[in-house]
Protein backbone atom coordinates (compact mmCIF):
# COMPACT_ATOMS: atom_id res chain seq x y z
CA UNK A 1 0.00 0.00 0.00
CA UNK A 2 2.83 2.55 0.52
CA UNK A 3 3.88 1.81 -2.33
CA UNK A 4 1.12 2.78 -4.13
CA UNK A 5 1.05 5.65 -2.57
CA UNK A 6 4.49 6.59 -3.06
CA UNK A 7 3.74 6.24 -6.95
CA UNK A 8 1.07 8.60 -6.74
CA UNK A 9 2.67 10.84 -4.87
CA UNK A 10 6.03 10.80 -7.30
CA UNK A 11 3.18 11.13 -10.75
CA UNK A 12 1.31 13.74 -9.36
CA UNK A 13 4.85 15.38 -8.85
CA UNK A 14 5.82 14.63 -12.33
CA UNK A 15 2.79 16.27 -13.63
CA UNK A 16 2.90 19.35 -11.84
CA UNK A 17 6.50 19.72 -13.24
CA UNK A 18 5.73 19.75 -17.03
CA UNK A 19 2.74 21.66 -16.45
CA UNK A 20 3.24 24.71 -18.66
CA UNK A 21 0.94 27.86 -18.22
CA UNK A 22 -1.26 29.35 -20.91
CA UNK A 23 -3.53 31.54 -22.13
CA UNK A 24 -6.01 30.57 -24.20
CA UNK A 25 -7.83 33.03 -25.97
CA UNK A 26 -11.59 32.31 -27.31
CA UNK A 27 -13.15 33.21 -30.52
CA UNK A 28 -16.18 35.51 -30.96
CA UNK A 29 -18.74 35.30 -30.23
CA UNK A 30 -17.69 34.27 -26.51
CA UNK A 31 -20.43 32.82 -24.70
CA UNK A 32 -21.14 30.90 -21.39
CA UNK A 33 -21.03 27.37 -23.57
CA UNK A 34 -17.20 28.82 -24.93
CA UNK A 35 -15.98 28.77 -21.21
CA UNK A 36 -17.74 25.97 -20.03
CA UNK A 37 -16.32 23.73 -23.14
CA UNK A 38 -12.52 24.85 -22.47
CA UNK A 39 -13.04 24.05 -18.88
CA UNK A 40 -13.87 20.80 -19.31
CA UNK A 41 -11.39 19.96 -22.44
CA UNK A 42 -8.57 21.33 -20.47
CA UNK A 43 -9.18 19.09 -17.62
CA UNK A 44 -9.64 15.96 -20.00
CA UNK A 45 -6.29 16.65 -20.86
CA UNK A 46 -4.65 16.67 -17.48
CA UNK A 47 -4.81 20.50 -17.11
CA UNK A 48 -6.18 23.16 -14.65
CA UNK A 49 -7.80 26.28 -15.62
CA UNK A 50 -6.46 28.72 -13.01
CA UNK A 51 -7.84 32.10 -14.06
CA UNK A 52 -10.91 32.96 -16.48
CA UNK A 53 -10.60 36.42 -18.46
CA UNK A 54 -14.24 38.30 -18.88
CA UNK A 55 -13.65 41.50 -19.65
CA UNK A 56 -12.09 43.04 -22.46
CA UNK A 57 -10.10 39.58 -23.48
CA UNK A 58 -12.32 36.57 -23.91
CA UNK A 59 -9.74 33.70 -22.40
CA UNK A 60 -8.27 31.59 -19.83
CA UNK A 61 -5.29 30.82 -17.82
CA UNK A 62 -4.83 27.26 -17.98
CA UNK A 63 -1.68 25.00 -16.49
CA UNK A 64 -1.29 21.89 -18.46
CA UNK A 65 0.99 19.82 -20.07
CA UNK A 66 3.20 21.16 -23.18
CA UNK A 67 2.33 17.96 -25.54
CA UNK A 68 -1.07 18.18 -25.29
CA UNK A 69 -1.17 22.50 -26.28
CA UNK A 70 -1.24 21.67 -30.39
CA UNK A 71 -4.37 19.73 -29.74
CA UNK A 72 -6.41 22.35 -27.68
CA UNK A 73 -5.00 24.90 -30.39
CA UNK A 74 -6.88 23.48 -33.02
CA UNK A 75 -10.17 23.80 -31.23
CA UNK A 76 -12.83 25.42 -33.05
CA UNK A 77 -13.42 28.18 -30.25
CA UNK A 78 -10.06 29.20 -29.83
CA UNK A 79 -8.65 32.07 -31.49
CA UNK A 80 -4.66 31.68 -30.11
CA UNK A 81 -2.42 30.18 -27.65
CA UNK A 82 0.10 32.19 -25.91
CA UNK A 83 2.49 31.00 -22.83
CA UNK A 84 2.01 32.92 -19.17
CA UNK A 85 5.17 34.96 -18.82
CA UNK A 86 6.20 37.94 -16.75
CA UNK A 87 5.72 41.64 -18.51
CA UNK A 88 7.98 44.00 -16.65
CA UNK A 89 7.41 47.66 -17.98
Amino acid sequence: MFRFIYCLIVLLAITQVFAIDYIIALKPPVTEASYEQVRKDVQSMGGKITYEFRASLKAVLASLPSERIDTLSSKPYVDFVEKDKSVHI
